[in-house]
């Protein structure tokens, strides 16, 4: 299971990145059938998601940690963890994610279900692990 959790953190981290603005890249990795209920609580699909991101100008500054993965079946996994963004007046706005992905044939694993919610709790900054 460590193996399948790495490879998965890495997937879902590396849409914290510049990667978050290539269009191939999500095109990969998100699946056709990709839906997402943002931490604002708007839903949207893939197409949606694909065309906000590459539009963003700046770095996410996502940090993430707390990754915890559920087996849901055997090509299925649900990944939960914590995010921190630094805001402008230089606190953190802190919520809780959680991913389903996919083992899709050909291709390997996509993310096929996001959602953020806000936190409840103050988050102190996580480190990625």
């Amino acid at each position: 299971m460590t193996a399948i959790l790495d490879e998965i953190k890495a997937l879902e981290c590396s849409l914290h990145t510049a990667r978050r603005n290539d269009k191939q890249w999500l095109e990969r990795v998100l699946h056709p059938d990709f839906r997402e209920i943002t931490r604002s609580g708007k839903r949207v699909d893939r197409h949606q998601t694909i065309a906000a991101l590459i539009a963003e100008t700046e770095e996410s500054g996502i940090e993430s940690g707390d990754f915890q993965l559920q087996i849901l079946s055997e090509k299925s996994v649900l990944l939960t963890y914590k995010t921190c963004v630094r805001i402008n007046t230089g606190n953190l706005r802190g919520a809780l994610r959680s991913s389903i992905w996919t083992l899709t044939e050909g291709t390997g694993w996509q993310l096929v279900f996001h959602q953020g919610t806000p936190a409840a709790e103050t988050l102190t900054s996580p480190s990625t692990r």
